[in-house]
């Protein structure tokens, strides 16, 4: 175990990567940029390291005196993982119906299953092109598991990591610490073979924490990188109600409308601001597109409307996913796992409209038989819906 930085009660969490990030500190009345994410689990945080933190950083708690207790400490991940069960136990299906939701996908006849970022990849125009999304808004444990039972199968999923969630890491005045869990975690998804991912949050940093969410999320691609994970994309967190804005619109070429957001702080946030092939990324796995007939006011309305947005609601996933009023997508067929034995299929082919509301699998089974040849589906499953 090697030594690392606790600071009591800390709130959400930014990443910062050890090697890319700064260290600030103040110096008399000016602040200088010295700011450096502290990860626990490398060997940078040494004597030295200590000490500067020490000398330049008196505020901290213990009237500048440097915590010397493990990183670890600041994360009470019994008490996490029990309220995980806890929230999620009227939703959570047993492990054996994500093998069995593989089976259905794998078993049915002229499909291709593929990773994200082959998705629309040619060489498939007579087989039905199917991807298994994972959005890992809270379980990497069962993450890891999924991953390694499709490496079992022969299958690569696409598996995307939230950088703002709890089990993620913890942002405390501007140190971040990473979970020293997280780096097994992302080991073993990149001991599977799959595809990795950011779960983009990057609005939720500056709303509701005052940072820089680009900066937040080019770390973290980086971070994944150095660690042997091939991030080719990021998939948007949340939708367009949460924050006034899809994630997505922080890339260039993606903003839906011209509309000026600002954080807590009255600043402007920079949509339309990052260069996806500068960061090496290929695609956007939400596949959203803006809307060819756009109506402003009507998205404005729905944007605007945050109550309504929830996975429980029929009538706002079917505006989600098929009568959305800012939204087209790129894929043809979309699968959400949103309880127990219990999906929403929603999408459209040629002239042909599907919405079904809280479908079991069997019923997933049919659809998936009757996807016509050519289409692209994405199934989108949230590991902790599978983690019983």
């Amino acid at each position: 175990m090697k030594p690392g930085v606790s600071v009591p009660r800390l709130s959400e969490l930014l990443l910062r990567s050890t090697l890319l990030a700064r260290l600030r500190y103040w110096a008399g009345r000016k602040r200088r940029s010295l700011l450096k994410a502290i990860d626990p689990d490398t060997p940078l945080l040494e004597r030295s390291l200590i000490r500067t933190v020490r000398r330049k950083f008196p505020w901290l708690p213990g009237g500048g005196d440097f915590p010397a207790c493990l990183a670890a400490d600041a994360f009470d991940m019994d008490g996490y993982f029990a309220q995980l069960s806890e929230t999620y136990r009227p939703h959570a299906n047993p492990f054996h119906y994500y093998e069995q939701f593989v089976d259905v996908v794998e078993s049915s006849p002229l499909t291709a299953i593929r990773p994200l970022f082959e998705l629309f990849a040619p060489g498939a125009e007579q087989r039905r092109v199917m991807g298994i999304r994972h959005d890992i808004d809270a379980d990497p444990v069962t993450a890891v598991r999924c991953a390694r039972h499709l490496a079992a199968r022969g299958i690569c999923g696409s598996f995307y990591l939230l950088h703002s969630a709890p089990y993620y890491g913890h942002f405390a005045h501007n140190l971040f610490l990473r979970n020293p869990q997280l780096r097994g975690w992302v080991m073993g998804l990149v001991a599977a073979g799959c595809e990795i991912g950011v779960h983009n949050d990057a609005l939720k940093v500056y709303l509701e924490w005052g940072k820089d969410g680009a900066s937040a999320l080019e770390t973290e691609i980086a971070w994944l990188r150095m660690l042997g994970a091939r991030v080719r994309g990021t998939v948007a967190h949340n939708s367009g109600p949460t924050y006034g804005a899809e994630n997505f619109e922080i890339f260039s070429g993606r903003t839906l409308w011209a509309r000026q957001l600002t954080d807590r702080r009255g600043r402007a946030l920079p949509l339309d601001n990052l260069a996806e092939a500068k960061l090496g990324l290929a695609y956007e796995g939400t596949f959203a597109k803006r809307k060819h007939r756009f109506d402003r006011d009507a998205a404005e309305r729905f944007f605007a409307d945050r109550e309504a947005a929830s996975v429980r609601s029929e009538a706002w996933m079917r505006r989600y996913l098929l009568d959305n009023p800012a939204l087209d997508w790129a894929i043809d067929y979309q699968f959400w796992l949103v309880g127990k034995d219990s999906w929403v299929a929603a999408g459209r082919f040629a002239d042909e409209e599907l919405f079904e509301w809280q479908v079991d699998l069997d019923r997933v089974r049919q659809l998936v038989l009757r996807l016509p040849a050519g289409s692209r589906t994405v199934f989108v499953v949230h590991p902790e819906y599978v983690r019983g």
